[in-house]
């Protein structure tokens, strides 16, 4: 799959999982204007979004597009869960021919709102420029399968097809490339005589994922995390702001309901003069989750980890959140993908190890809000310096319990 869309945040429900009506029909050339922001954010910060974007579409009809990109960009930065947005700035990007861009931010807008067919039009319409008529054919299904009668998808499907044709007949002697990747093959011959999963009792209902398509898919969902999240702190640092670009107000009022920890969820500002420990930032290797628990708020060290989908981050220069009197003293010391994965902020969600790929197989995908929140730590506290050794053999983990998500999302 290209730069995985996965939202940005991420995002993750709160943002992907609004509910729209049925879309008028598309025109490619016509930014977004009606789409409003999801639920449970704050609201003048979505009113001011919304403002923002209501300006770009000025620009837009006045086909001023860099002026239009620059404002829906702003947008974004201060909203970044309104499908829209990403959609309005897609289509900005195309007319300015920064195609890659295009598609990128249509695959965005398609993570938060997986219902919103103009997302999957024109990220499809971008790969068709770019020539990968493949990877824009197989996005054309997924939108019709949303929106099976909607004509713009037909008519670019039947396109798609015909160029596919016309270049296998041009090219007679060539085997066209497997849209699963050449890697597909040689995964599927291993398989065939690998062990079985201790997970005997898990029967896969869409396939199982091989290990390259599972690292595959989570490195093209971070790197394109990490690259927006880039762009926003590049902005705030020009604005002197020191001020994480993380933002919080992405949950839905479900989901505010087990947010529990007091005083957290909120933009905090970076502490001065951190008295660091002498090995902060210094590679810790592969570690279990009771190696992990020695880096908890309580060491007399004060270097305090923590483990986000097994990828171990030294958050030692955030006293203010990390140690005993921080609002996220009970997850220091603790993997917190489970609970980023549920919508769940309490301790009683760390050091829960289950394949996320079997939860997304039955139905239940937030892949992308655990990714990007593994993007904002890296973005925010830099590289890894460990990993946690349960999440080197996750094919071999249980099934997560879904009864514990129910209807909780994670957004960044």
């Amino acid at each position: 799959m290209g730069v995985v869309a996965r939202i940005w945040g991420a995002f993750s429900c709160s943002r992907r999982r609004t509910v729209t009506g049925q879309s008028a029909p598309l025109t490619s050339e016509v930014p977004v204007a009606e789409g409003k922001p999801s639920e449970g954010g704050e609201p003048d910060v979505q009113a001011a979004a919304t403002e923002l974007k209501v300006k770009g579409n000025e620009y837009f009809k006045k086909s001023e597009y860099s002026e239009a990109l620059d404002v829906y960009t702003r947008a974004a930065e201060t909203y970044m869960y309104d499908a829209s947005i990403w959609l309005n700035r897609s289509i900005c990007n195309r007319k300015l021919n920064n195609l890659e861009d295009a598609a990128t931010d249509a695959e965005i807008a398609q993570e938060i709102d997986p219902s919103n067919v103009k997302a999957y039009y024109n990220r499809a319409l971008a790969l068709q420029l770019l020539d990968k008529h493949d990877e824009a054919l197989s996005i054309c299904k997924k939108g019709l399968n949303t929106q099976s009668d909607n004509k713009a998808l037909q008519q670019l499907k039947i396109d798609l097809q015909k160029s596919i044709a016309e270049a296998k007949a041009a090219c007679p002697g060539e085997v066209a490339p497997s849209p699963q990747g050449p890697v597909k093959a040689a995964d599927a011959l291993q398989k065939k005589d690998a062990p079985k999963s201790s997970d005997d009792a898990y029967e896969w209902k869409n396939g199982e994922p091989s290990e390259a398509e599972r690292q595959g898919y989570k490195k093209a969902m971070v790197d394109m995390f990490r690259s927006k999240y880039e762009e926003l702190k590049e902005r705030a640092e020009a604005a002197k702001s020191k001020r994480s670009t993380l933002q919080t107000d992405h949950y839905e009022d479900a989901q505010k309901q087990s947010l529990q920890l007091s005083g957290g969820h909120r933009p905090m500002d970076r502490p001065d003069n951190v008295d660091l420990p002498a090995d902060y930032q210094q590679p810790v290797g592969l570690l279990s989750a009771e190696q992990l628990s020695a880096y908890d708020a309580e060491n007399a060290n004060r270097r305090y980890l923590l483990s986000v989908y097994g990828n171990i981050f030294d958050v030692s220069d955030r006293p203010d959140k990390y140690d005993p009197d921080g609002p996220y003293a009970s997850l220091t010391g603790k993997d917190l993908t489970w609970g980023l994965f549920a919508g769940v902020d309490t301790v009683e969600y760390t050091n829960k190890f289950y394949d996320l790929y079997k939860a997304r197989d039955l139905g239940k995908d937030k892949l992308a809000g655990v990714c990007s929140w593994l993007a904002w730590y890296e973005s925010e506290y830099g590289k890894p310096v460990g990993q946690l050794e349960p999440w080197l053999r996750e094919a071999d983990l249980p099934a997560p319990p879904l009864e514990e998500i129910e209807e909780m999302c994670v957004v960044m």
